[in-house]
């Protein structure tokens, strides 16, 4: 009101020199006249002005009346403009090329940018640059977007996109990456110490930097997609020094990290300076929350986000209250029991196939997940453009019968009366590694013991947190069996889980799978340019896998996630997750 006040007092200092002025002449009358019509049109253009503000003062006023009307309800709408998301755990290993679980690989998403990332349709696009690909299809060479700044202020550059390559391609990396890179020219050399430098990785200027492949692999451009890391900010003279900032991340992507706290949560504020714009919202809090409990916390408003298990109590649960909506697709994943393939117990296939045939999978799945899951039969999903004809592969629908024949076949047999079927003085016991932190494997546990048991085959639970159990598979490989699910990537090369060069410590392939034919396989199918073609091959593949039984696959599903009704412009696809949606989420919340 001072302001409107102080505008009229001027307008009336300038009437008021127009009258005294226009004692003077008819010219200086013609003149002041037009600047009285100006005072006058200004005067309604300031009232209009302020008449605007005060209507919009008026609407937020009553919006934010609604809003409080409404966070009686939804107590979500009290939490401000910080979207905060349900998960399960962390183990704090927030770095792009090391993290193992879906979980940490959600807070590197939110905190990096790859050179290249996929969107909605399931096709790969630019995200810090495009890329040209060379005639021969063997180097690959990308235009890094200028001006984009990592979190501590400092610029990317072709510098920073080197050192992660070579950080992966180094003699001292123990992550899971390695076939990243394994397929470029000179990396062999370089991790043997023949070199310190690799060939087929150039910098051509700060904006500008050129792969070289050893073959054409159609796939490559998968591999690029990783988090870009601050060559000042994570340079190392020891590896153990290169992990440990894993617990503080800094990079270029849409949000900052603030601070993990064990057990508890992730918290993120938003990077205003974001290459790509900045979000409508503050920040992220990834709250950990047990999947027990999980949907009760989406019913109460506790979170605004959240994938839970997909069953019909779940779903019911966090639509009782009415603040929530369920939003479902179908998964890009499978869940699966693995085999140490490097035990004896196990080398047999015939063992493996018994298990197989000798677990309720069906009644498992129908209980445990109520129509929101169907048994998987190998290591493509359904969504995938290379899946299987299913009717070509064995469906090891439950069979108590074959799989003792199996077993027998293999050697195994009760010959001390004991109940145990035993071969060359060893008892077929099995230590099961799982985690506790969701109920499925609990649950298929319990069924295993029994239907198992029957069988003669004794199995022991060997239960810790999810992060304990990713350290024993992937990092020692000191297991039996165990149980984990994939989230797979866009393109169906599982030469990154099943592949030779996976086969060693922090690498996916840690059951030790190793098939002549399925890494010829993966080898011609990456050189393969025809998608049809590609698929024939890994389609063969998948009936290789289903033979085989390096996993005891056990479900695919529908992923479901609880959506408070206070979060618009979400909405979740098998490819386009909330994370890939941050930009334009906004949500309702109450100003402080």
């Amino acid at each position: 009101m001072f302001k409107k006040s102080l505008i009229l007092l001027l307008v009336l200092v300038m009437v008021l020199s127009v009258a005294l002025t226009g004692c003077g002449g008819n010219n200086n009358e013609v003149a002041n006249a037009g600047e009285e019509t100006n005072a006058v049109e200004n005067t309604e253009n300031t009232t209009e002005n302020n008449t605007t503000e005060e209507t919009t003062v008026d609407a937020e006023a009553e919006r934010q009346a609604e809003l409080a009307a409404m966070a009686e309800a939804n107590p979500a709408i009290r939490r401000g403009n910080v979207l905060t998301v349900g998960m399960s755990s962390f183990d704090g290993e927030f770095n792009p090329i090391l993290s193992d679980s879906v979980y940490d690989s959600n807070v590197c998403d939110l905190v990096f940018n790859g050179l290249v990332k996929v969107n909605k349709n399931a096709e790969f696009e630019a995200d810090l640059a495009t890329w040209e690909v060379s005639e021969d299809n063997l180097t690959y060479t990308f235009s890094i977007t200028p001006g984009v700044k990592f979190h501590n202020g400092t610029e990317l550059t072709s510098r920073d996109v080197e050192f992660t390559f070579l950080t992966i391609a180094s003699p001292d990396y123990i992550g899971s990456r390695g076939s990243a890179v394994s397929d470029i020219v000179g990396v062999k050399a370089f991790r043997a110490g023949e070199t310190d430098t690799v060939e087929g990785i150039n910098v051509i200027d700060d904006y500008t930097i050129a792969f070289t492949i050893e073959e054409p692999n159609v796939a490559k451009i998968t591999d690029f997609g990783y988090g870009i890391l601050s060559a000042d900010y994570y340079a190392w003279d020891n590896f153990e020094q290169f992990a440990e900032l894993s617990s503080a991340p800094m990079g270029t992507g849409p949000m900052k990290f603030e601070v993990f706290e064990v057990g508890q949560y992730v918290q993120f504020t938003t990077n205003d300076d974001y290459f790509l714009g900045k979000a409508n919202i503050d920040g992220v809090i990834f709250k950990v929350v047990p999947d027990a409990t999980v949907a009760a916390a989406v019913n109460a408003g506790d979170v605004d986000i959240a994938g839970v298990s997909a069953n019909l109590e779940n779903y019911d649960t966090m639509t009782e209250s009415g603040i929530a909506e369920v939003q479902e697709y179908l998964g890009n994943s499978y869940r699966y029991i693995g085999f140490n393939l490097r035990l004896d117990k196990f080398s047999d296939k015939r063992v493996r196939q018994a298990l197989w045939y000798g677990l309720n999978l069906k009644d498992f799945i129908d209980a445990q997940w109520e129509g929101f899951a169907a048994p998987c039969l190998g290591p493509i999903s359904p969504v995938s453009w290379a899946y299987p004809d299913t009717s070509e592969l064995t469906s090891y629908d439950y069979n108590p019968e074959k799989a003792a024949a199996l077993l027998e076949e293999a050697g195994w047999a009760d010959t001390d009366g004991d109940g145990i079927l035993d071969k060359d003085g060893e008892k077929l016991s099995i230590v099961w590694t799982s985690y506790n932190d969701v109920d499925w494997p609990l649950n298929l546990i319990a069924v295993a013991k029994e239907n198992w048991g029957a069988l003669g085959v004794e199995l022991e639970g060997l239960l810790m947190e999810f992060a304990a159990v990713a350290d024993l598979v992937y990092e020692k490989q000191d297991f039996e069996m165990y149980n984990m699910g994939w989230s797979l990537a866009v393109d169906p090369d599982p030469t990154q889980i099943f592949g030779e060069d996976a086969d060693v410590l922090g690498g996916f392939n840690a059951i030790g799978f190793h098939h002549e034919r399925a890494n010829e396989i993966f080898r011609l199918a990456n050189k393969e340019y025809d998608q049809a073609k590609r698929a024939e091959l890994y389609q063969e593949w998948a009936k290789i896998a289903n033979e085989e039984v390096p996993y005891l696959f056990v479900s695919i599903g529908t992923v479901i996630n609880g959506v408070n009704n206070r979060v618009h412009n979400l909405e979740l696809d098998t490819f386009d997750t909330f994370i890939s949606q941050i930009l334009d989420i906004e949500l309702d919340y109450l100003a402080e």
